[in-house]
This record gives C-alpha cells, structure tokens and sequence, in this order.
C-alpha cells in the first residue's frame, strides 16, 4: 500500500482523493498539508489523513511514501523537485508547471533520485481516447490527416482577483493551464510532437485579467495539423475529433461517447464504452510504477512538451498569431 500525503489542499485536491481514498488496496492518503489551518483540519476529517503544517514536514516524515501535489501550477516544479531530494515519489497535477524548463529539471531531479514521476494527464485513461489510440496504432484511421479538439467552461465568470488561478502568471493564455493541456497531451499521443503553433487568446468577458477566448491551430512534426479552442467564460464543452483517409473519431471524452464514420459508410457508428474513474485509474497506476509494475502512462517528456506548446501558444497570441516552435 503507497502512504501518500495530499498537498496543496483545495477544490481538485478533494477530488482526487475523493477517488481513491477507502476504494484502492494500492494507494491511501495517510497525511495532508495546506498553509491553511482549516484547510488541513477539514481534509484530515474528511479523509481520515494525518494534517502536517508545512511540506518540510511532510518531506520529513518516513511513514509517508509519495506526495500527491495540486499546488499552484507555479509550484509545481519546485515542489516535484524538494519531493524527489527527499527520496518521495511524485503524482502531480497537470499542468507539470507553467515553465518547461522547470519542468525538465524537475524530471531530471526524479530521475537522479530514482523515484517515480506522474503528472495528471487523466484523459489518457478515459475509454474513448483508449478507444482512438488502439484504432490509430491497428492504422484503422488509414493516412492520419487532423485533428479538432475543445475544452471549454464558464467557471472563470465567477473569479475574484485574490484566487490564485486569476492570474496571467497561473492561467497563461486563460484556459490552457486549466482545460487545455488535456486537449494538447491527447492530440500529441496521437500524432505525435507538435512543431509549430499558431494561436490567439483574448480577453472579452472576464472581469479579472486573463483571457477567455483561446484557439491554436498545430503543425506537428508528422504533417498532420490540428486545431484547439479553450474559452473560461462559455457553457461546458469538451470534444475530441480525429480525421483520416478511412474513418474519422468523433469523441466526447468526459461524457463516455465516441463515433466513428467510416469511409464508404452511410451513416456514425457508435461505439459501446464502459465508463472509468479517470482520476481512480491515474492513482492506482502511479501507486503500480511505484510498486515495479508498468511505467505510469505518461512520460515525464509528454508533459514537458505539453508546457512547451503551451508556452508557444501564450508568445504567439502575444505576437499576433505569429509562428512559434515549441522549445522542447
């Protein structure tokens, strides 16, 4: 059983352990740490977990394993790094961090200590992406050409200026940190490394100063393009689309659903798909490369180059849609 520590405690936080906590013989979160006071005392009665007051104390502890991190997406790559010094292995939320750099010297920090590094990128455990996977590496897409994908949600109209995640420096580009790097990991485990990439992002509804409106078009290194829209201040939506020579996938990945039309087909068809906790899948799958079972699906190098195009979307909408090559 991996003892994890919960740190960085708050709305996503719950959620995680929410999934796993009392439901898994892999993993159980044994302790829990915030600046908050009741943060901590709340978490600790919800989940039964041991309220440490500072991550040095937590990093202290030798009854704890593993941290589980949803700190500031600023944080994250320093925090990754103090874990991995102290000998813990690292579940981190996604964003990796908001810098690439950061996030490939927080990587290296893990490998050296030879503890194991996850980030959140659940939607590779939803079934519809599983689906999408196996049918691009089977080649029943024939020649892949494209890709559309959106994440969007109004949760962004209800921020104040003091929440963390109001900030340019937190939420680059409005909704890519938040929504979008799911949509960015998922097109780049597709086809692969993105190239170059060409965005806008504008603020038109927001009263707290980030962006609302988000869109990217993609050249990966493959020749297939794709397009990404993210938007803070609209109704929820959430699709992933993928085009070829010999069917296309048309996926709601949160909502379970995935059709494919076919060449020569008149008509969708749908496919049968049986839902998963994609936030219990990630846990138990960190808690099995802990254990010496598979690598966690994720490698540290996706989740750096999804920062990077991150990064190059927030320099491109900043130069007018101007190309910019991801740095990593």
């Amino acid at each position: 059983m991996l003892r994890a520590a919960s740190v960085g405690l708050g709305w996503w936080s719950d959620e995680l352990a929410g999934s796993i906590q009392g439901k898994s013989a892999l993993l159980r979160i044994t302790a829990c740490s915030s600046r908050s006071a009741d943060k901590r005392a709340a978490f600790a009665q919800k989940f039964g977990a041991k309220p440490c007051e500072t991550y040095e104390a937590v990093l202290a502890d030798p009854a704890i394993d593993a941290v589980i991190l949803t700190t500031p997406h600023s944080l994250h790559a320093a925090h990754v790094t103090q874990a991995a010094r102290a000998g813990k292995h690292v579940f981190v939320e996604k964003p990796f961090d908001v810098s690439a750099r950061a996030a490939q010297s927080a990587a290296e920090a893990c490998r050296k200590a030879g503890v194991v590094l996850a980030v959140g990128h659940n939607r590779r455990f939803a079934p519809a992406a599983l689906a999408i996977k196996r049918m691009v590496g089977e080649g029943g897409f024939g020649q892949l050409l494209h890709a559309e994908a959106q994440f969007s949600n109004p949760s962004a109209l209800s921020y104040t200026p003091e929440r963390w995640r109001a900030s340019r420096a937190e939420s680059p580009g409005g909704g890519i940190a938040g929504m979008g790097v799911h949509m960015i990991d998922l097109l780049q485990w597709m086809l692969g490394p993105i190239a170059r990439v060409r965005s806008l992002a504008k603020r038109q509804a927001l009263k707290v100063d980030i962006d609302d409106t988000t869109s990217a078009l993609f050249e990966f290194a493959s020749g297939q393009t794709a397009y990404l829209g993210t938007l803070t201040a609209s109704p929820r939506q959430n699709y992933f689309y993928l085009y070829g020579t010999a069917a296309n996938a048309y996926a709601r990945v949160d909502d379970n659903e995935l059709t494919l039309q076919r060449a020569g087909a008149v008509k969708p068809e749908p496919v049968a798909l049986t839902p998963v906790d994609t936030l219990h899948a990630e846990l138990e799958a960190f808690a099995r490369a802990v254990a010496g079972g598979p690598a966690f699906p994720v490698p540290p190098e996706d989740a750096i180059h999804t920062v990077a195009v991150m990064e190059a979307m927030v320099a491109s909408a900043a130069a007018d849609g101007a190309p910019v090559k991801p740095a990593f």
